[in-house]
Order: structure tokens, then C-alpha cells, then sequence
């Protein structure tokens, strides 16, 4: 944020903002969804949806306005040489509009996309060690393989240029994909209204389509660079294996399309907080209500029994897939 003159504005304040925000649309919306989303659409403070794009650009928009709010009271306050809580109620409100104008749109665009690239890299600075050489193991052993990703934000591995990109053929994300999905089938639900694993379904559906998509243009390409006259494609049996760390989405979600899941449950030493929210704790960086917390438990003890393998450690991930693979062989 000092980057674009709001000195002193932490990640962590963007964070708690956030929270605020969240409680607030959940519990308009808890009230009168259509009145909250009439009157939510005027105000950029108020999201219509609780996706975490939205609610983050709201909560960068009003720790920015509280920031230059601040600001122009101190400076009235020493130009009418008095104190800021000498300041009457009429000044207040003059300077919160005044505040509210300052703050556009293109500014906390900026400050999000700024916020999302660092993120990413982040990501490949933080990434675990063994992340790239499992992935290369895994295409090494499936030369045919496609390996997309699946978030319900907007993390993207087309964008971690230094790290995963070279190895990721797709990505899909609740997000940015929504839109796309509501045209495909009529779907309306946010993520954070999602209470049972086949509300999930739609994104999944999208990915084994990109999937099978790019798997049967990868045989295309390699059928004419073949060029053997021949119009013989090799046989092959679709199989779709989702990795993740999350229970109720991962796991839940993507066995309701079909999925091979293998549940990503590391030892200890990697630091991950997936569990936490499994287990009914709220990890730092999510705004999550504590109804939402209870609700994503609850689908994650559902989804426990459709838990085809799991792994401690990255590095077992290509010997788990080989044996799933192999018993849909045998069957």
C-alpha cells in the first residue's frame, strides 16, 4: 500500500477489514437477499457477492478511504488550530464524502492486481521443494498426462512464470470462470452458498471438459506430426485424478464428477493450515464467518469416505496415482 502513498496500511488490517465485510454482506443477505442486493449494487463498501476478489477490493477501498479520512480531518484540525475531536459531527461527515470521492476505482484495481501478482510470487518463493520435481516425476511416468489447476479463488500456476506455469497445461477458478459458468448452466450460487458437495459440481464439469479438450488436441497434434498416412489414433481411456488439500472441496466436490481424489494431508513440516479448517479453527488469512467455518466442517466430514488415497508427503503422490491407476486397470 506505501507503494501507492497509504503509508501504514498492513496486509493484516486488509485482512480484518475483510472479516468486517463479510459478517456485514452475510447478514444483509441473511435478512432480505433482494433488498441487500439492490441496495449492496450502489455501494462499492457493500460486494453483492462474498467471492474473495470482491470482498477484498472492498476492504482495500475502505481501509484507503479510512486512511485519507484521517488525513484531511488532521489537516483541518491544524488549519482551524484545534483538536480532531473538537471537530463537530457536520466536518465528519463532509470529510468521510470527501474521503469516499478521493478513492477511485481504477486506484484499488491497481492496489488488487498489484496484491494478487506479489501473491503469486510469493507463492514461488514459498513453494514446497519437492512441488516441481513430483509434478515432473508424475509427467515423466504419463507422457500423455494433462495437469490442470482448480482453485476457488483467483491463484492462477499460469502466472507463477518461474515455477509452475511451464508445467501446468490449464487452470479454472470459481472466480473468474463463474460468469462463464452461468451461461454454461444457469448456475447462480456464490461458493460461500455452497452447502452440499454437488453444488461444487460445475467447475469440476468445466475442468474435465478443458481437460479431455486439450488431451484430444495433444493427440491431434501428435497424430499429423506423425504424418503417417494413417488415420489410426491410439485407444485411450479417459481417467481424471484431482490432487488437493481440501476436504470438503477437493475431495467432495470433485468425487460427485467422477474424480480419482487423492487428499493432500502433509506431515507437520510443511507448515500446511488446510487441516485447520477441517478441524473447526480459522487460519489467518481467511474471512470465513464462524457459521461458514462450521458449515465447510461439516461437508468436510461428509466427504471423508470418498478419500481414494492419501499422502504425508509430495513425494509419494506419483507412486498413489500409479496405484489408483493400476487398480481401475485391474477392474
Amino acid at each position: 500500500m506505501s507503494n501507492f502513498g497509504y503509508v501504514d496500511i498492513q496486509p493484516s488490517d486488509i485482512v480484518e477489514t475483510g472479516k468486517e465485510i463479510r459478517a456485514a454482506v452475510d447478514s444483509e443477505d441473511s435478512k432480505s437477499s433482494k433488498s441487500s442486493n439492490n441496495k449492496n449494487a450502489q455501494d462499492p463498501l457493500k460486494p453483492t457477492t462474498v467471492n474473495h476478489k470482491e470482498i477484498r477490493m472492498a476492504a482495500i477501498r475502505k481501509e484507503m478511504e479510512d486512511f485519507i479520512l484521517k488525513t484531511k480531518l488532521r489537516q483541518t484540525a491544524e488549519d482551524w488550530a484545534t483538536e480532531v475531536e473538537s471537530l463537530t459531527s457536520p466536518v465528519r461527515k463532509s470529510a468521510e464524502k470527501w474521503a469516499r470521492t478521493t478513492v477511485h476505482s481504477s486506484v484499488v484495481q491497481a492496489v488488487y492486481n498489484a496484491w494478487e501478482m506479489e501473491r503469486h510470487h510469493a507463492a514461488e518463493r514459498h513453494l514446497f521443494p519437492d512441488a516441481i520435481s513430483t509434478i515432473k516425476r508424475i509427467q515423466e511416468d504419463h507422457p500423455n498426462v494433462i495437469v490442470g489447476g482448480v482453485t476457488d479463488g483467483s491463484a492462477n500456476p499460469m502466472l507463477m512464470v518461474f515455477s509452475l506455469m511451464p508445467l501446468f497445461d490449464f487452470t479454472v477458478s470459481w472466480e473468474d470462470d463463474l460468469d462463464k459458468a452461468r451461461l454454461m448452466e444457469n448456475v447462480y450460487q456464490e461458493l460461500d452458498a455452497v452447502d452440499q458437495s454437488d453444488g461444487l459440481g460445475w467447475i469440476y464439469r468445466l475442468a474435465v471438459q478443458k481437460g479431455k479438450e486439450m488431451s484430444n488436441l495433444t493427440a491431434e497434434i501428435k497424430k499429423k506430426g506423425e504424418n503417417d498416412g494413417t488415420d489410426d489414433e491410439d485407444d485411450f481411456e479417459w481417467c481424471w485424478v484431482h490432487v488437493g488439500d481440501d476436504l470438503a472441496y477437493d475431495v467432495g466436490g470433485s468425487a460427485t464428477t467422477g474424480a480419482k481424489t487423492v487428499l493432500v494431508d502433509l506431515a507437520p513440516e510443511y507448515g500446511q493450515t488446510a487441516r485447520l479448517r477441517r478441524e473447526g479453527k480459522r487460519p489467518a488469512w481467511t474471512t470465513e464467518t464462524e457459521e461458514q467455518l462450521e458449515n465447510h466442517r461439516k461437508m468436510s466430514m461428509n466427504a471423508l469416505e470418498k478419500v481414494d488415497a492419501k499422502i504425508t508427503h509430495l513425494g509419494q503422490l506419483p507412486e498413489a496415482i500409479n496405484e489408483l491407476l493400476k487398480g481401475d486397470d485391474e477392474e
